[in-house]
């Protein structure tokens, strides 16, 4: 009896202890399961822009040597139409001067910029989601407004987060025969060498105002059109519908902003190896552009109209390159 007293009140405290070490093990477990999501999160949504990019790298570089084309108006081979009109003598003209390599140029600055932005967008996009939805004042809103609020979140962080490496890779893939940097570092030197910091943000106020109602739009597009595909009775495995639904959003998204995608990408070219500025703003660019349409255009009826077409310069690649990389992008992850 001496025995079973003295035993009892240690049983009793080992049983205690034992219960919170597994009541705390198992909070640790749920945090690290968290944690462990969260890393997936991230890793999946760099790893499938990574891929989709470089699939589709060959179209984006001709659309954004389409893009940035009428900055230079004086360099046209006949002084009147762009050196790159069409998509397959543009792919014919890159590996004749540059070799098939060349077009995958600046793929690597791509990638450096691509992983940490889809990475930051595809996290930010369900954090601020799974907040909104916590939140009591948000709990009142329609979920699209959730969803491009999320969403246009998301795209502030990534833009935000990693600019300087879209200005390096617009540059590193607007090359052609002329190299004036020879990788992601080299140019990331001269740049700063020639333009000082602000050169690695050149046109970030553009790039808010295409890229985050663009990413916001893309996402939301995303959901109604998986919605859509639902309700329209397309039985599909969740990968060809996350397939579908990612290129339709991604035509949409792209045809709405290719003209300030244009310009954005015109503003990142400014200063290029320190040279004079073309411009210093959207309206003297926006003007530029329009002006350079009026002069292809010289004679024909309709001119002022007509010229309109010189903002979306290089939509047809863009659209076959948006198309499989929302695809990718979305199935992928």
């Amino acid at each position: 009896n001496t025995l079973a007293a003295f035993c009892n009140p240690c049983g009793s405290e080992c049983s205690a202890m034992l219960t919170n070490l597994d009541h705390e093990w198992g909070l640790l477990v749920q945090k690290y399961r968290e944690t462990l999501s969260q890393v997936k999160q991230v890793l999946a949504g760099g790893v499938s822009g990574c891929v989709a990019k470089t699939a589709v790298a060959p179209l984006s570089r001709v659309t954004i040597l389409m893009q940035v084309q009428s900055m230079w108006p004086h360099k046209f081979s006949d002084g009147r139409n762009p050196n790159y009109m069409y998509l397959w003598p543009s792919l014919k003209k890159i590996c004749r001067e540059e070799g098939f390599a060349g077009l995958w140029r600046g793929n690597v600055a791509t990638c450096m910029h691509r992983f940490p932005y889809s990475a930051v967008t595809f996290y930010g996009n369900a954090s601020v989601r799974k907040h909104l939805r916590q939140c009591a004042w948000a709990a009142d809103l329609p979920q699209k407004v959730q969803h491009l609020m999320a969403g246009g979140t998301a795209a502030s962080m990534g833009v935000l987060t990693v600019h300087p490496f879209d200005v390096i890779k617009t540059r590193l893939i607007a090359q052609t025969t002329k190299t004036y940097y020879s990788g992601v570092f080299d140019a990331f030197y001269k740049i700063v060498r020639d333009e000082r910091i602000g050169g690695l943000y050149r046109g970030l106020g553009v790039s808010l105002c295409v890229t985050v109602p663009n990413l916001a739009v893309n996402f939301t597009a995303f959901d109604e059109f998986s919605r859509l595909y639902r309700q329209l009775g397309l039985q599909l495995n969740p990968f060809l519908h996350s397939l579908l639904a990612g290129a339709s959003a991604g035509i949409l998204t792209s045809t709405m902003f290719f003209p300030a995608d244009l310009l954005r990408r015109q503003m990142q070219m400014v200063g290029l190896g320190g040279r004079p500025k073309v411009y210093g703003t959207m309206l003297h660019a926006t003007t530029h552009v329009y002006k350079t349409g009026l002069q292809r255009y010289e004679g024909m009826p309709f001119r002022r109209v007509l010229a309109f077409r010189e903002f979306f310069r290089g939509l047809l690649p863009e659209l076959l390159k948006v198309t499989p990389h929302n695809a990718i992008l979305f199935g992928t992850h």
